[in-house]
């Protein structure tokens, strides 16, 4: 009896530690692009919205995107009142070859328009649209555009 329920405990440690390598000992992150349905249909890589700017430094909590069976865009973010953690943030890491745009999106519909824009033109709690990849440190974006609504 007691060689039977050592065994089965060692089967179980066994199949824990399989399951924990195969899995990456902890799940999906948070830092992910978007999918490639969805990164082509608002032409980004990751969509945030502006949490923290200081000193020249760009924090973004995460954007939920997801494109309808009718083409439309559904996106939500975090409420501008959450209590975000430091660790929920992701820290965006542009360099001088980064492009900054503003895109001005009528509210009636019409055709957005892109212009050239800067870091000064971000604003806490935009949203903002990136083309670039995850590092080990954050967002490295090559585009960031930022959405503002009239």
């Amino acid at each position: 009896m007691k060689k039977t329920i050592k065994k089965t405990v060692l089967l179980l440690s066994a199949a824990c530690l399989v399951c924990l390598a195969v899995t990456g000992c902890g799940g999906k992150s948070a830092w992910s692009t978007l999918d490639q349905e969805t990164a082509e249909a608002i032409d980004a890589d990751f969509r945030g919205k502006v949490w923290k700017l200081e000193d020249g430094e760009l924090y973004a909590a995460k954007c939920k995107v997801k494109v309808q069976e009718d083409g439309s865009i559904n996106s939500s973010s975090p409420s501008s009142n959450a209590p975000l953690k430091d660790s929920d943030l992701i820290p965006v890491i542009y360099t001088e070859d980064t492009k900054f745009y503003v895109r001005n999106i009528s509210g009636d519909g019409g055709e957005s328009v892109d212009t050239e824009g800067s870091f000064e033109d971000l604003e806490l709690h935009m949203t903002i649209d990136m083309k670039g990849e995850f590092g080990d440190d954050g967002f490295h974006p090559s585009e960031i555009r930022m959405l503002r609504f009239s």
